[in-house]
């Protein structure tokens, strides 16, 4: 029998070896854990540095030589794309390392450029300007930009990889726990805070589960919202928002069906109900608002256990004034973190 050391668990040499042998030839470098219990957690990556270099020294004598070259390799790349200075190139697949201090990067695979910060298709107006000025630029100076409205949002903000950069054109839209395909890093989609698979090292925190630690305006809680009321959210704190459906899109008949006149395409406007939530909330989270004022009772109650709020009830205390002592307290608490997109 064969054990690992990062969980103990006990394996038979021919089935420690095939397993392995599967894991190198066949799938991604973070898929090669305990074949018994799948550890250890691939979001901890002092646990993962650790249980490769242990790893190394058994794979070394139970796989075929040329098995063992292929592990160094993927594990090779692993190691690269967790140097600052590997970039994705957003045009293409292709990965590379770049030592140079300019903005404008060109892929040397398709040989198309790109900002190496904010990792948009390069345009000359962001040569000598920040990211953030070139936004701004485009928002009052570009007229495409400012026809697209939610458009531009889906187009504009697919799923990028906190871990390793990786960027995704899609339009989210789906289950918001997601797993990048190339460095198996598990994350919300839309706050960037890791899932954990088990118990985690946040303070205080005692699930054990599959769970992530999301801010309060995170679409994870949000998403449930009407959009009425993600709209009253932003009025009240006078953000301005579009109302309209899709650039280029129409609404047909009485069931809410949107046609795309660009390439008369056909879909529900449960669909669009999805993505537009997506973009009012984008906006909640650009301005940093607290949805906790429109919470009803049963909510504020969940948020406050969520956040270790106090809910002892004073002797006599009114409904109201005890949900807006309540209320008062739980706002008094920051939002929760966002992890950043990294640059």
């Amino acid at each position: 029998m064969q054990s690992l050391t990062s969980c103990q668990c006990s394996v038979c040499h021919e089935c420690f070896s095939q397993h392995f042998t599967i894991a190198v030839r066949d799938k991604h470098i973070r898929d090669m854990v305990c074949p018994v219990c799948a550890g250890p957690d691939i979001n901890d990556p002092e646990q993962l540095d650790s249980y490769f270099s242990i790893l190394d020294i058994q794979l070394r004598d139970c796989l075929e030589p040329d098995v063992y070259d292929l592990y160094h390799k993927k594990l090779t790349e692993h190691t690269l794309m967790k140097d600052p200075k590997f970039l994705w190139c957003c045009h293409c697949i292709s990965g590379f390392i770049y030592d140079g201090n300019q903005l404008k990067v060109t892929c040397p695979s398709c040989r198309k450029s790109f900002c190496a910060q904010c990792k948009k298709p390069w345009e000359p107006q962001h040569q000598d300007v920040s990211c953030e000025q070139f936004q701004q630029w485009k928002r009052e100076n570009d007229p495409e930009y400012q026809r697209q409205g939610l458009a531009g949002y889906l187009r504009d903000n697919g799923i990028t990889c906190p871990h390793c950069r990786f960027q995704y054109a899609l339009s989210k839209g789906g289950c918001m726990h997601f797993s990048c395909s190339q460095c198996r890093y598990q994350f919300c989609s839309g706050c960037n805070n890791p899932f954990h698979k088990t118990a985690c090292k946040t303070a205080q925190c005692k699930l054990t589960g599959l769970h992530a630690h999301h801010p309060r305006d995170c679409l994870f809680y949000l998403r449930d919202w009407e959009p009425a009321r993600l709209q009253e959210l932003l009025q009240r704190n006078t953000v301005e928002f579009n109302m309209d459906p899709p650039n280029g899109t129409q609404t047909v008949g009485s069931a809410g069906v949107f046609v795309c006149d660009g390439e008369n395409e056909v879909f529900p406007s449960v669909v669009f109900r999805k993505h537009y939530k997506e973009y009012l909330v984008s906006l909640i989270n650009a301005h940093s608002l607290d949805p906790a004022p429109l919470y009803d009772a049963q909510e504020l109650g969940v948020a406050c256990d969520r956040y270790q709020v106090d809910r002892q009830r004073g002797e006599n205390e009114e409904d109201n004034a005890y949900h807006a002592r309540l209320l008062q307290k739980l706002m008094e608490v920051p939002l929760g973190e966002k992890v950043p997109r990294s640059k």
